[in-house]
């Protein structure tokens, strides 16, 4: 995964870890992804990938997966991000980080931030019971 971000990285870790023998089928196909493309929205985010279609496809029916939030750093007190992971064909397509704002609500224009550079205090899983892929 060493195309991805180190708060992308450490999002797919964490569903990667929440699912058992699925999250290490996926994190395998993650293995060797590329990020094909990232597009900033303003209120979050949209990271492309590319993932080795030769192997086979994992979840045919797999349209997402809820991902888990992340705590933020250095974007207003109390910032927290979620995080989806798109499917498509089988295969991880996309993922998408969005604000659920600051301790008052507030949000930032990721427009104007480095990806690269967001920096996190932790990562929330979802609870036990959120976590079936849809």
């Amino acid at each position: 995964m060493s195309d991805f971000t180190p708060l992308e990285t450490a999002v797919l870790d964490n569903i990667c870890a929440d699912y058992g023998d699925f999250g290490e089928t996926l994190r395998a196909l993650l293995a060797s992804a590329k990020v094909r493309e990232r597009d900033k929205t303003g209120h979050g985010f949209y990271t492309t990938i590319a993932v080795n279609k030769t192997l086979p496809a994992i979840a045919p029916e797999l349209t997402r997966i809820d991902g888990p939030d992340a705590h933020m750093l250095g974007m207003g007190e109390g910032m927290i991000m979620g995080f989806i992971l798109w499917w498509e064909k089988g295969y991880p397509q996309s993922l998408e980080g969005f604000q659920y704002g600051d301790a008052k609500g507030d949000t930032v224009d990721l427009k104007s931030y480095d990806l690269s550079a967001l920096r996190f205090s932790h990562i929330e899983p979802l609870p036990k019971g959120e976590t079936e892929p849809s």
